[in-house]
This record gives structure tokens, C-alpha cells and sequence, in this order.
């Protein structure tokens, strides 16, 4: 049996990474694959853009956290 799960992450490096040619409109995990080479790499940096990449959504969802539990629950109690 095969694990699809990880071909939709796959294509979200993959397509942009042949059909953007411009460095300046590339997205945040090939901005990031600079931090990352054959050797070395620097893992503070790569982990920071990391994480402020994930805060926007994770700030977003503490938010609304209560909005997405009420939503979730609403259908399972009659």
C-alpha cells in the first residue's frame, strides 16, 4: 500500500520551483533551501523562518480557536 499523503507537500516545492524563475517571487520553502547546503546548514536561521513563517496561522487559529471548536461541535450534538 502507498502513502500518499506527502505528494500534495511535494508539489507545493516542486511546481513553483519549475514555473518561478524569478528570485524575487520564489515562495518561503525555496527561500528557506538557501540556508540548506550539501555540508553545512544553518539551522538557527532555517528554524526561525520556519517558525514565523507557521505564526501567522497559529496566532490566527488561537484567535478564532473558540469559532473553530464551536464549528466542529456544532454538528455532533443534536
Amino acid at each position: 500500500m502507498h502513502d500518499h499523503r506527502a505528494l500534495p507537500v511535494w508539489n507545493d516545492f516542486f511546481f513553483p520551483l519549475v514555473l518561478i524563475t524569478s528570485e524575487n517571487l520564489k515562495t518561503l520553502p525555496q527561500g528557506l533551501t538557501v540556508y540548506v547546503d550539501e555540508f553545512t546548514t544553518d539551522w538557527g536561521v532555517l528554524f526561525t523562518g520556519l517558525t514565523l513563517a507557521a505564526l501567522p496561522i497559529t496566532l490566527l487559529y488561537i484567535v478564532l480557536s473558540k469559532q473553530f471548536i464551536s464549528g466542529i461541535t456544532h454538528g455532533a450534538v443534536k
